[in-house]
C-alpha cells in the first residue's frame, strides 16, 4: 500500500511533530459536521473496508516547521491500494507538506486525507502527481478550519491515466481563508478531473480557487468548482477561476464553476475560459526570430507560470518547474 518513505520521517526526539500509525485516529472523522466529499462519491467504501493503517500527523500548538514535511505516497504494480492520512495543526502552527505520488505499472491508488487547521494556524499543502501513465489515482482531501486559519494548497497534475482530485474546505471560523491553485498537464487518453467544494460556514472568510488545464492529443479535462455560502456567512468574499489550453482539436474540457449563495452581503465572483494559443503573440515571437517549436513553449510557460508564481518556497518552486519542462520536452 502507498506508505511514507522511512526517510521522509525523521528522528521523533529531533522533530517538532508527531507521527503515529494507528486506526484508532478513524474515529476522529466521526467528529467532523460535514460529511467527507469521498462519502458521497462510493471510493469511501474501500477506505474502511480495505485499510490497514492510517499515518497520523500532529503539529503542535505555536511550533513553526521551518523544512516542509515530505509526505511520499507510492504505488505498487498489480494492487488496489487505499490508505488513510490525518493531519492535525494546532493552534498558531505553521507548516508546509510536499506530497510526491509516485509509482511504476498498473494500479489504484485511492488516498483520503483529513486536514484540521486549529485557529490561527497556517499550512502551505504542495501535492506532485508522478505517476505511471497506466494507474488510476483518486485523491480526496477535507480540510476543516478554524478562526483565522490560513490554508494554500497548490497541484500539479501530470502522469496518471486516470486523475481525480477532490477537496472538501470547511471554513468553519470567523476570518480563515483557503487558497486553492493547481495544474493539470494531460496528453495522450489521459483523463485529469478536479473537484473543489469551498464552504463558507462562518463570516468574514475569504475563498480562491485558480486552476488550469493544458491538453494535447486526446486527453481530457475536468474542473467542477463550488463556493457554498451559508446564511450566517456574511462578508464572504470568494473567487473562481478556471482557464483551459487546447493544443488539439481533439482534447475536451468540460468546466462547471458553481456559486450557492444563502447569505445577502457577499462578494462572489467565477469565471472560465478555454481556447487555443494565441496566434498575435505566436507571430510576434516568430518575428524576433524564435522558431515555432520555441515560441510555443515559452507561450506555454508564461501560462503555467500564473499558476507556480503562487508557490514562495524556492525549493518547492524548482520541484514545480522541473516537471513542467520533462512535460514540454
Amino acid at each position: 500500500m502507498p506508505k511514507l518513505l522511512p526517510k521522509s520521517l525523521p528522528d521523533l526526539d529531533k522533530e517538532h511533530w508527531k507521527y503515529s500509525n494507528v486506526n484508532a485516529v478513524l474515529a476522529k472523522l466521526e467528529l467532523v459536521d460535514q460529511k467527507p466529499l469521498w462519502e458521497m462519491t462510493g471510493a469511501f467504501e474501500f477506505m474502511t473496508v480495505d485499510q490497514e493503517d492510517t499515518i497520523h500527523l500532529i503539529i503542535p500548538k505555536n511550533r513553526k516547521v521551518d523544512k516542509p514535511i515530505d509526505l511520499k505516497l507510492i504505488g505498487e504494480d498489480g494492487k488496489n491500494l487505499h490508505t488513510n492520512v490525518v493531519i492535525d495543526v494546532e493552534e498558531g502552527a505553521n507548516v508546509k507538506f510536499v506530497e510526491r505520488q509516485v509509482g511504476v505499472g498498473a494500479y489504484w491508488k485511492n488516498i483520503s486525507i483529513a486536514l484540521n487547521i486549529d485557529a490561527n494556524a497556517q499550512v502551505g499543502y504542495y501535492r506532485l502527481c508522478e505517476e505511471d501513465p497506466f494507474c488510476v489515482v483518486t485523491e480526496f482531501m477535507t480540510v476543516n478550519m478554524e478562526r483565522d486559519a490560513r490554508f494554500n494548497a497548490l497541484v500539479v497534475n501530470g502522469c496518471s491515466g486516470f486523475g481525480r482530485n477532490e477537496f472538501k474546505v470547511n471554513l468553519n471560523g470567523a476570518g480563515s481563508e483557503a487558497d486553492l491553485a493547481g495544474l493539470a498537464l494531460l496528453r495522450g487518453k489521459q483523463h485529469g478531473d478536479t473537484t473543489v467544494c469551498i464552504d463558507h460556514i462562518a463570516p468574514y472568510c475569504k475563498s480562491s480557487q485558480f486552476f488550469k488545464t493544458i491538453l494535447e492529443d486526446q486527453s481530457r479535462g475536468v474542473y467542477q468548482g463550488k463556493i457554498h455560502v451559508y446564511k450566517d456567512a456574511q462578508k464572504t468574499d470568494g473567487y473562481q477561476l478556471s482557464n483551459n489550453l487546447l493544443l488539439s482539436p481533439l482534447a475536451e474540457m468540460d468546466v462547471k464553476p458553481e456559486l450557492e449563495i444563502y447569505a445577502d452581503d457577499v462578494k462572489c465572483s467565477h469565471g472560465t475560459t478555454t481556447g487555443e494559443l494565441d496566434e498575435t503573440p505566436m507571430f510576434y515571437l516568430r518575428s524576433r526570430g524564435l522558431n515555432e517549436e520555441d515560441a510555443r513553449h515559452m507561450l506555454i510557460e508564461a501560462f503555467v507560470g500564473e499558476v507556480l508564481d503562487k508557490v514562495s518556497d524556492e525549493q518547492i518552486r524548482a520541484l514545480f518547474d522541473d516537471r513542467v519542462k520533462l512535460w514540454l520536452k
